[in-house]
């Protein structure tokens, strides 16, 4: 019996499959269940963010906080916020997010996540031909029961480079950067800007200024480690005992698992993540150039950029990213945005802001918008 495919890789029951999930709520495994001092200093590090706001509390403790709050995106270290159930041996990949932040999250205080599917839509790339994109919403919650933020959460379900027409970049070696190179990024990184307690008033911001560029990279097998030392990425990394315990699961107990993603990604023979470090499966297994970053790592560090420029009284309120290219080991990314407009909404006074990232070769890698509330001199 032959089967007819959606696409190359894609049985043609697959969107539908897909689809049938929508609205349903599912198992996850949280990495973090507590905003404590240390998992928060270890997120923020992982997405080279030392402001001392996250990570001092003597500092944080003469802010108007009056003590250590989290950065917006740290919620990813909660979890990580992939929803892209069944389709098994259909990779998937992180493509954007759009986020909704009520309030920062305090040190000490608990969180619980829920996910749900809500979307899934047939989509065509430059790289594939079709594919299925699944958007799940999340939400996390404190000790109260209240939301203090929810993101919609998009991935690509692609199939892989040893799939019919599979995903199939051009393989990219890592980039080598000369020692003069090197030392302009430790300069401008050594003097990145940090507003903190230097007060920025709505009334004094103006269209077109500019939010003053951050640079990360260039990215290595250590930033990753570290990366997912704050935000595991996936409830798939696990180590020796637990490794093998989840993989027997997988194949007799699937319903001990967690379910936002096909449990087979457990009883892989090669974690599909392991990717983000290792460049013959990125390249072999998956038909990407080379061992890349993670999409919700970028976000983070994108969302650095604007936390620096808005200071310690500003507050992101909203933020949408779509990824565009993958990012390897020896890319550098140059984060940066502009002010497009201002506006009151209810008790906000916020500012609206495009941003994007761009690679050493001038392309971008990333772009998004974001809103975030300032203080009024009033």
């Amino acid at each position: 019996m032959t089967t007819t495919l959606l696409a190359p890789g894609l049985r043609e029951d697959a969107l539908a499959e897909a689809r049938a999930m929508i609205g349903k709520e599912f198992r996850i495994e949280q990495w973090n269940y507590e905003a404590s001092r240390d998992v928060i200093r270890h997120y923020a590090w992982g997405i080279g963010d030392d402001n001392p706001l996250w990570c001092d509390p003597a500092y944080a403790a003469g802010t108007r906080h009056a003590g250590i709050v989290a950065p917006p995106t740290f919620l990813y270290g909660v979890f990580d916020a992939v929803v892209a159930p069944g389709l098994p041996d259909i990779q998937w990949f992180y493509s954007g997010s759009d986020w909704v932040f009520h309030r920062p999250l305090r040190v000490g205080e608990p969180v619980t996540a829920k996910a749900k599917l809500v979307d899934a839509r047939e989509v065509g790339g430059k790289q594939v031909e079709r594919m299925i994109v699944q958007t799940g919403e999340v939400v996390y919650y404190d000790a109260k029961d209240e939301p203090v933020g929810r993101v919609l959460s998009h991935c690509f379900r692609v199939p892989r480079s040893t799939a019919e027409g599979g995903l199939h970049y051009e393989r990219r070696p890592m980039p080598q950067h000369s020692e003069a190179e090197l030392e302009k990024i430790q300069a401008s990184l050594l003097n990145e800007y940090v507003r903190g307690a230097d007060t920025l008033y709505w009334e004094d911001v103006t269209q077109g200024d500019e939010i003053p560029q951050i640079i990360r990279g260039p990215l290595n097998r250590l930033d990753m480690t570290c990366y997912y030392a704050g935000a595991v990425g996936t409830s798939g990394y696990k180590s020796t005992k637990l490794k093998w315990k989840y993989a027997w699961n997988a194949k007799h107990h699937p319903e001990l698992l967690p379910n936002n993603y096909d449990p087979s990604y457990y009883a892989a023979a090669i974690s599909p993540s392991i990717g983000h470090q290792d460049e013959s499966v990125a390249q072999s297994e998956l038909g990407m150039p080379n061992a890349y970053d993670n999409g919700p790592q970028r976000i983070g560090m994108m969302t650095s950029c604007v936390t620096n420029w808005i200071g310690d009284d500003g507050e992101v309120r909203e933020l949408s990213v779509r990824l565009k290219l993958p990012v390897i080991f020896g890319d550098i990314n140059y984060f940066k945005g502009r002010a497009t407009g201002k506006r009151l909404l209810g008790k906000d006074a916020l500012v609206d802001c495009e941003i994007w990232a761009e690679n050493q070769l001038g392309q971008v890698t990333a772009k998004g918008t974001v809103s975030a509330a300032l203080p009024r001199r009033a």
